[in-house]
């Protein structure tokens, strides 16, 4: 379940430099971000695998990292690279019972860019 080393938090940027992900994050209040900052350094320190309600399967390629913060359930999708990265993709808020398509796609999208990149 656990793992033995600290997994490093990688976000996706784009070709552009732009990081979607910080940049929601610094546009959240406060006391979201420090939530979403505290359960990502938990999924760090225990391995991708934590599981719930801390870390969900999304796809074969994909799982997600829930956070609550108030009413508002964040969702944060990632790919687990080289034993070593969690790879963040995308962040949205989730507002419906099941992950939106339109969500998936954006991670699936961004997940194909990273890989693409590392091959460069």
């Amino acid at each position: 379940m656990g793992s033995r080393h600290r997994w490093e938090a990688v976000f996706y940027t784009t070709e552009v430099g732009r990081c979607p992900v910080l940049e929601a994050l610094r546009r959240l209040p406060k006391a979201a971000r420090v939530e979403i900052g505290h359960t990502i350094r938990l999924v760090q320190e225990q391995g991708p695998d934590i599981g719930m309600p801390f870390t969900e399967p999304a796809t074969a390629e994909l799982s997600v990292i829930r956070v609550r913060v108030g009413r508002t359930r964040w969702r944060l999708f990632f790919f687990a690279h080289h034993g070593t990265e969690l790879v963040i993709l995308h962040m949205f808020a989730k507002k419906t019972r099941a992950l939106p398509r339109r969500e998936i796609e954006t991670a699936e999208r961004r997940r194909r860019d990273w890989l693409r990149g590392e091959e460069n």
